[in-house]
């Protein structure tokens, strides 16, 4: 009988230290972020602290050159060595997908997702019925106007179609003695590889009506830019850098350009707000929809960025608590108004985001009829859109395509046979 109470009291021990192992351990354990913004790692290293600090788990978060995570993902993913979450875009995941190595939120965290995030995000992030990962960002892109160089030139407003904007852009440039541009009117996304040629022109692409790539009645995809709306939008680039030199390859571009002055229009997401708040803190400027093609008929691109919990992730139950941390209000909005990137969630007021800075305000914008174009959730939407960059890249640099439209006909129709071609391979045309 003694015997029988040692081996219970024996046993009980054990239970208890193993108890208190389990604990422990689960209190030790590090999970890791990727990122592929290193603007954001001040935000995710915050929260993972503060996360440290409740639960005594660590998280560490790593940020990587965008095309440099792409390509660690690509090979980590598979082999499964992938981080335990990683953020990325709706064009990039499908491929990780339909391969099986992404899990399925919790039952707590789909209820979170179904209730807290706008709908049209949710579609864009739906993969066979089933959404996977939780949305942290939803990006519009806006055209950005110097209120100061704009009243010099005469004018008080941004340009309300694509005739303004090239008058506008005329006006706005001022030019050396032999008629090259000093200060450009607008600043156009005109090289950089990778897929983000492509996209800013796909922003002027929507607000002309059109599409990179088009369903098809079987479900299928065909490339769809060779259309009047894609000439119209190459001629309005080869027009605005060649045939008026409203814009140059010549000068400097992009933010770097808006901030100092160097040019008086250009398009990109939310993120120079912060920007300009911290390195150009007296710039006049104010913020816009993008101008359509033709007045009150406009649209821009639209793309998202979530949180995904590969399958290999040893440690996925305290990544998804991880997810739901950072989704907390404290966090969200500090990435909205300290670095830009707004969460597309229908369950929280930002009204005090934007109050306190109104150039963030166009983000909550919706006119009737504004076309929203996204990338299309396939495997093959990367190569497609990078491919098809490369082109662009190359014909924004040919003058001979001024009042051309045959050549720009060519390079257009010629592009799309790769783009075609391409989702002939991946069995998507």
């Amino acid at each position: 009988m003694r015997n029988r109470r040692l081996l219970v009291v024996a046993l009980t021990l054990i239970l208890a230290f193993s108890l208190v192992s389990v604990v422990r351990a689960r209190k030790n354990e590090k999970i890791s972020v990727w990122i592929g913004w290193s603007q954001l790692l001040p935000v995710y290293q915050e929260a993972a602290a503060d996360f440290e600090a409740k639960t005594g788990k660590k998280v560490e978060v790593l940020a990587f050159p965008l095309r440099e995570f792409e390509r660690k993902l690509a090979v980590s993913v598979p082999a499964g060595n992938a981080p335990d979450i990683f953020v990325t875009s709706e064009y990039i995941i499908p491929q990780y997908i339909e391969g099986g190595y992404i899990s399925l939120p919790p039952r707590n965290v789909s209820k979170f997702i179904s209730k807290s995030f706008d709908p049209n995000t949710l579609k864009l992030n739906t993969f066979d019925g089933k959404v996977y990962g939780v949305p942290q960002v939803g990006i519009a892109r806006i055209l950005y106007w110097n209120k100061d160089l704009f009243a010099k030139a005469g004018l008080n407003a941004p340009p309300k179609d694509w005739n303004e904007l090239l008058e506008y852009s005329k006006k706005l440039t001022t030019y050396d003695k032999n008629g090259e541009p000093v200060r450009t009117g607008i600043s156009l996304r005109k090289f950089g590889g990778g897929s983000g040629v492509t996209e800013k022109f796909q922003i002027f692409l929507a607000s002309a009506g059109g599409e990179i790539l088009k369903q098809t009645s079987d479900g299928k995809w065909r490339a769809a830019y060779n259309d009047e709306t894609g000439r119209e939008t190459l001629k309005l680039y080869i027009d605005l850098i060649h045939k008026y030199k409203a814009d140059s390859f010549d000068t400097k571009q992009d933010s770097e350009a808006f901030a100092l002055g160097h040019t008086a229009m250009f398009v990109r997401e939310f993120w120079p707000i912060p920007y300009f708040k911290e390195n150009a803190p007296d710039l006049n400027y104010g913020t816009a929809l993008i101008p359509g093609k033709i007045e009150g008929k406009s649209g821009t691109v639209y793309s998202s960025e979530s949180a995904f919990v590969p399958k290999s992730s040893k440690n996925s139950k305290t990544a998804w608590e991880f997810i739901m941390f950072f989704n907390d209000d404290k966090y969200i909005k500090k990435m909205f108004e300290e670095i830009g990137w707004p969460a597309p969630r229908i369950d929280m007021d930002f009204s005090d985001v934007f109050a306190r800075e109104p150039a963030y305000a166009v983000a909550n914008e919706r006119p009737e009829g504004y076309k929203y174009s996204t990338y299309p959730p396939i495997s093959a939407a990367d190569e497609v859109w990078t491919k098809f960059g490369e082109r662009l890249e190359e014909a924004f640099r040919d003058p001979s395509l001024v009042d051309n439209p045959e050549g720009i006909k060519k390079v257009l129709d010629d592009a799309a046979k790769e783009t075609n071609n391409i989702l002939k391979e991946n069995g998507l045309y």
